[in-house]
């Protein structure tokens, strides 16, 4: 929300915050609740959008996100990680499993248990659905200053923070 130097708002004076902001939130911060608001939207359709083109649904895209980004793992472990049952979790690894997205290996050292990894091809036809976002996030990063860089990603680890508390994570 841009707002004019006027009489009644000289320069320098904060405007009137929007009627949902809190009381005493300068108009800026709506302005940035807005646009935080837009990113997840954005985020939230691709995603699915994502999903339609890998032919995955929600909880297998999770599975897959986390497998190639933190690797292999015990599907006890994955559970443990994405807040779900084991139970749920086995019935997406039988998903992925039988499309052909993830397959299971024998875990290295526990001849008892089981790793699941993503398949071969997954990571690459992936990244080629996910790579004009990276690409032009990077570069809206690069358009910044350092200074900006650094004032954007203090922001952003908080807000992040935020989610995490309110998560009790």
């Amino acid at each position: 929300m841009d707002v004019k130097p006027t009489a009644a708002t000289p320069a320098g004076t904060p405007a009137e915050a929007p009627a949902d902001a809190p009381s005493g939130a300068p108009a800026d911060d709506g302005a940035i609740r807005e646009q935080l608001r837009n990113l997840t939207l954005r985020q939230q359709r691709f995603e699915r959008h994502l999903g339609r083109r890998l032919r995955v649904d929600a909880a297998g895209l999770a599975v897959m996100d986390h497998l190639v980004n933190v690797g292999p793992t015990t599907p006890t472990d994955l559970a443990r990680r994405l807040d779900a049952s084991t139970a749920a979790t086995t019935l997406v690894i039988d998903r992925l499993v039988a499309a052909g997205h993830a397959r299971r290996e024998p875990h290295p050292t526990d001849r008892r248990k089981v790793i699941v990894a993503p398949a071969e091809h997954w990571e690459a036809m992936a990244y080629e659905h996910v790579a004009p976002v990276i690409q032009g996030v990077t570069e809206a990063a690069a358009d910044l200053s350092p200074q900006d860089r650094a004032v954007v990603a203090a922001f952003l680890r908080r807000v992040v923070g935020v989610y995490d508390g309110a998560t009790g994570r």
